[in-house]
């Protein structure tokens, strides 16, 4: 997999809320792109392994809707440090702008994932052109076993609206849109306009 990754000081993402780190069952996709792990290689020996309390590595991809297992997709990555078992948000100032009117990836959605070590989340839509609606809640749940993360799941992010503006918002590698019946996990995302 070859892809081609833009600066991370050129483009930002906003209101999204990375969760807390909790030891909650996760059901996670099987991906074969290793090229989306995520390790600090900065301090690999204190990230490698979760431990509570203690700085790990968590990091959001954001890029084009559809198919991330084609070669060539372009994406943007940030990464975090952050400590084990506490309830992290970030806010990225301009990210709005950068990825909604900037429309960097060319494309009519705009989707995320968090990745931590080799474990992926599915991913969650965050901009849909077509309908103008941007999903802008988005906690991860980071499954952790002794040290090792398990799997990373989306919560349900439709606690933040009322039920007529929350949708399905989940999505596999390929593009389909996941169900809670198919990943055993909530898929349902709140969105704004």
């Amino acid at each position: 997999h070859s892809s081609t990754m833009t600066s991370l000081a050129s483009k930002a993402i906003g209101a999204v809320f990375i969760g807390a780190l909790c030891l909650i069952p996760a059901v996670s996709q099987e991906v074969t792109l290793s090229s989306y792990a995520c390790y600090d290689p900065t301090i690999p020996a204190e990230t490698a392994q979760f431990y509570r309390g203690r700085n790990t590595t968590v990091c959001l991809y954001v890029g084009p809707g559809g198919d991330w297992n084609t070669q060539g997709t372009t994406y943007t990555r940030f990464a975090f440090n952050l400590k084990a078992d506490e309830f992290s948000s970030y806010w990225i100032p301009g990210s709005f702008k950068s990825i909604v009117q900037d429309d960097p990836f060319n494309s009519n959605a705009t989707h995320i994932f968090a990745s931590s070590q080799s474990s992926v989340s599915f991913l969650r839509r965050y901009y849909d052109a077509t309908t103008q609606q941007v999903f802008p809640y988005l906690t991860a749940v980071i499954d952790v076993k002794d040290g090792t993360v398990q799997g990373i799941a989306w919560d349900d992010a439709c606690i933040f609206c009322k039920l007529s503006r929350c949708l399905p918002n989940t999505y596999d590698f390929v593009g389909n849109i996941t169900t809670r019946e198919d990943i055993s996990q909530p898929t349902d995302g709140c969105y704004i306009s």
